[in-house]
């Protein structure tokens, strides 16, 4: 009988070991940082005087060819863009609503726009070297947010306008929405 009372105990003082060593607890502790949110700002831009029968090319860098009627050689107009606010070192992928023309505000017609293209830049300054220029295909373009959290992104186009085309001013209108890529 104390055989197996000794059996008993033992065996039993094994299995409550058992148990006592497989009890363990531990936390982990999870965190996140939520991005600032993009900024997207207008950069207006006038493209100058355009002859009617003329087609114009207009770089984002805003040089203009030809010139047109009393501008001179070489003339840079004001590019039109936008400015992108946000984490620095971030890579930001541009949506554009793009016009095909520009319309007349007398409501006489319009100027005819095609190859859209683009030059960005950490400088926010379209006179700047541009890191990545080129066609805008798919409506989108990608750029890099500044270490100052900020970047320039400027627009250029050709310009066809009629020789049919009134006298007066044309306008138009760029929607651009910015989302993070996830770099």
């Amino acid at each position: 009988m104390t055989r197996f009372l000794l059996l008993s105990a033992f065996a039993l003082l094994i299995g409550l070991s058992t148990v006592a060593f497989a009890q363990s607890e531990a936390t982990s502790l999870i965190t996140v940082t939520v991005a600032n949110p993009i900024g997207v700002f207008n950069v207006d831009g006038g493209w100058g005087v355009f002859s009617p029968g003329e087609t114009y090319v207009i770089t984002p860098g805003g040089f203009k060819n030809p010139p047109g009627p009393g501008e001179g050689g070489n003339v840079v107009v004001g590019p039109v863009g936008f400015e992108l606010a946000g984490n620095s070192g971030s890579q930001v992928v541009v949506t554009f609503s793009l016009p095909s023309q520009l319309i007349s505000d007398d409501g006489n017609g319009g100027l005819g726009l095609s190859n859209w293209t683009y030059g960005w830049n950490y400088e926010n300054d379209p006179t700047s070297p541009f890191a990545a220029t080129g066609p805008i295909i798919g409506n989108a373009v990608t750029v890099g947010i500044g270490g100052s959290g900020a970047s320039g992104l400027f627009l250029g186009a050709t310009v066809s306008a009629p020789a049919v085309a009134f006298a007066g001013e044309y306008t138009g209108h760029l929607i651009a929405s910015a989302a993070y890529t996830g770099n």
